[in-house]
């Protein structure tokens, strides 16, 4: 084996090239140090880097899924509470409608019962037109506008309903390939969709005229009617208690998960500042002993050996 020729150059080169790599690894820790990750660039440690990105994606993703259901639980919540609202004024609708149809009260007083439905069903109306977070609730897509729109007769009276929105569902993704409806439409909660339904306005609006007229087989037919719709207002509530338990469980659950995600994302990029700080001390030592020991052999020159 043909012995290699040591001459100055080759051990100037070494060693600049010894002191070159431990000055990279001195910046190394020092970044580490600096920013608290072991892992600053993919070329750092491609595998943890991978990893890291595929926590961090899917960290993100579940933070827009939290963002989307924060978005949606305001309105479930309105229209639950709003639904409710109106179950209590048909139940007051209900006493008054039995006690015009026991056929006890005078004329002049049905009327004063007709007087507080007509407050009942002006209370509805706004329910129906409640709004939240600039959008109306029960309008289905069509939020920038009232719902229901009442016709009203010369004396300001509610002669009639209609509905302007459509019934259309909001649709929210809440994890991946999961959907949620995130709306109650307003013709399904307050007006007659099916044979088993009923249009609480018209009835509302029937159950005064009633009064007025003191029609009590009429008003007989109403309490049919005001059960009916108090069961259709009741089935919107468990609908809607049904999506936001839903939703609070599934962002509980990508609470949960992001935490573990965070978890897993400081243990493949965040530095140990122990270990780093002791790393950092060794790699000065010996980066000051390879200055040291490069000075002793590039020092002596043609000149030392003249004197």
């Amino acid at each position: 084996m043909a012995a290699v020729r040591v001459t100055q150059r080759l051990l100037v080169d070494r060693i600049l090239n010894n002191l070159s790599d431990q000055s990279r690894e001195l910046l190394k820790l020092q970044d580490q140090l600096a920013t608290g990750r072991r892992v600053n660039k993919p070329s750092d440690d491609p595998l943890a880097a991978r990893r890291a990105l595929n926590a961090q994606n899917e960290i993100s993703a579940n933070d827009q899924y939290i963002t989307n259901i924060s978005t949606i639980s305001p309105g479930l919540l309105e229209s639950e509470t709003t639904s409710l609202s109106v179950v209590d004024m048909l139940q007051r609708a209900r006493e008054l409608t039995l006690q015009g149809a026991n056929g006890t009260n005078a004329q002049e007083q049905l009327d004063q019962i007709a007087i507080e439905v007509n407050q009942l069903l002006e209370g509805v109306l706004n329910q129906g037109n409640q709004i939240t977070n600039d959008r109306y609730i029960f309008g289905g897509t069509r939020t920038s506008n009232p719902p229901f729109v009442a016709t009203r007769d010369a004396s300001g009276e509610i002669t009639s309903v209609a509905y302007e929105g459509n019934d259309e569902d909001i649709l929210i993704e809440i994890s991946e390939g999961v959907q949620v409806v995130s709306n109650a439409t307003g013709e399904s909660v307050f007006q007659s969709t099916s044979a088993s339904t009923v249009d609480i306005f018209q009835m509302l609006i029937d159950v005064r005229d009633n009064l007025r007229a003191g029609d009590s087989n009429g008003l007989q037919t109403r309490l049919e009617e005001l059960t009916m719709a108090q069961d259709q207002l009741l089935l919107a509530v468990s609908r809607l208690g049904a999506t936001q338990n839903r939703i609070n469980r599934v962002e509980d659950n990508l609470s949960i998960v992001n935490v573990q995600l965070q978890e897993v994302l400081s243990d493949n990029v965040d530095a140990d500042f122990a270990e780093v700080t002791l790393n950092l001390n060794a790699q000065f030592n010996a980066y000051q002993a390879a200055l040291n020991a490069g000075a002793r052999v590039i020092q002596p020159s043609l000149l030392d050996f003249v004197r």
